[in-house]
Formats: C-alpha cells, sequence, structure tokens
C-alpha cells in the first residue's frame, strides 16, 4: 500500500491554451498525452505577489519519471520509453541529465532527469530546435544486438548438442561419420574405378 501511495500526486494538472490547441500536441499519443499530463502535474510552483494580488509562478526544477512510476499509470515499460522520447521530438521536455544503465547497488538508482520545456511553441517552424533522447545502454546492450547474440548462442548450442562426449575426444577419421553401408559402396566405387582406369 506504502508503494502504491507514494506515486499519488495531489496537485491540479492545469495547461494553457496554447499548448492545448498547438500541432505538438495533437502530434501526441493517448498514452503519450497521459504522461505529459503527469510531468505537468508535477511541476513545483511559488505563490508571489505583484500589485497587491497572489500570482503563482511554476518553477522549472529537474524531476525524475522512473519506470515504476509509469507502471503505476498503467503505462507499459517500452510505452513510457516511447512516450518519453516523443515528449523530447516534440519539444514538450528537455533532458537535463541521462540517467546510466549500471547501478551498483539497488538503492542507488540512476534516475534521468527531466525538465518541461517551451520548445513545442514553434514546433512545425524552421526555429524549432529539435532534440532527440540518447540511448543509455552501450551498444553491446542494445535489444536488437542482444537478440542477435541470444540467437548466436541458441545456434552455437543446438551445434554442441549435436556432436557426442566421445567425439569431442577422439582423432577423426576420413569416414567416422559414414555408415556401414555408405563406407561399403565408398570402397565398391573407389575398386571400380580402379579396374575400369587398369
Amino acid at each position: 500500500m506504502k508503494e502504491v501511495n507514494k506515486f499519488k500526486i495531489r496537485n491540479k494538472i492545469l495547461i494553457e491554451p496554447d499548448l492545448f490547441y498547438s500541432p505538438a500536441f495533437n502530434e501526441l499519443s493517448k498514452s503519450g498525452i497521459k504522461t505529459l499530463l503527469r510531468c505537468l502535474q508535477k511541476r513545483k510552483w511559488e505563490t508571489t505577489k505583484s500589485h497587491g494580488k497572489k500570482q503563482t509562478v511554476y518553477t522549472n526544477e529537474g524531476f525524475i519519471f522512473p519506470y515504476t512510476e509509469a507502471v503505476f499509470l498503467n503505462i507499459g515499460t517500452t510505452q513510457h520509453w516511447k512516450n518519453i522520447r516523443q515528449l523530447i521530438e516534440l519539444g514538450f521536455l528537455d533532458l537535463v541529465y541521462q540517467g546510466g544503465w549500471y547501478q551498483k547497488h539497488d538503492k542507488e538508482k540512476d534516475y534521468s532527469v527531466y525538465s518541461l520545456s517551451e520548445r513545442w511553441r514553434k514546433y512545425n517552424t524552421p526555429e524549432f530546435i529539435k532534440i532527440e533522447k540518447p540511448k543509455s545502454l552501450p551498444d553491446s546492450f542494445h535489444i536488437n544486438a542482444h537478440i542477435k547474440g541470444q540467437k548466436l548462442k541458441v545456434t552455437s548450442q543446438k551445434r554442441r548438442c549435436q556432436l557426442h562426449k566421445s567425439e569431442g575426444d577422439r582423432v577423426k577419421q576420413g569416414i567416422d561419420r559414414l555408415h556401414k553401408s555408405e563406407g561399403v559402396k565408398t570402397a565398391i566405387k573407389s575398386c571400380q574405378s580402379l579396374a575400369i582406369a587398369t
């Protein structure tokens, strides 16, 4: 129960009209919108007075958005990664710090840090600055490379299983892998060829 409660944020989610009607917002998937709403809910604010009136000013501090939190919101881990990447590419988020794939201890997790961005305002214009989320894993840990590596391992294992234990230990001879009938046929053919030659 404590694990669930720690992900509940009671902040209101406010969307300004310009964001709601923007071309970038229209590009978002349904799951991407849900992820964006959560990011907006994470905003911190300060209340200040201006001309005798109270005003809410949002601060653009960095925040983390781990996979466990996405799962709490019924967003799968792969979909969450796609959503974050899309929000960065459309200009809603900026990557402040790229988290690492390695952690020494379970208590010392290296999360990526994000901040809300205003780049979406210039989306689909020449002034738009496009940023892509870099991969956090080294090349040898990428999914496609991992899958290829697994296939190679399976193939080599299958080849190993086809060999008998005794085959690896003894010296190979010319007709070890031939059946008795094949060896006889080979001997007959060689004798016939010698007879023809003489």
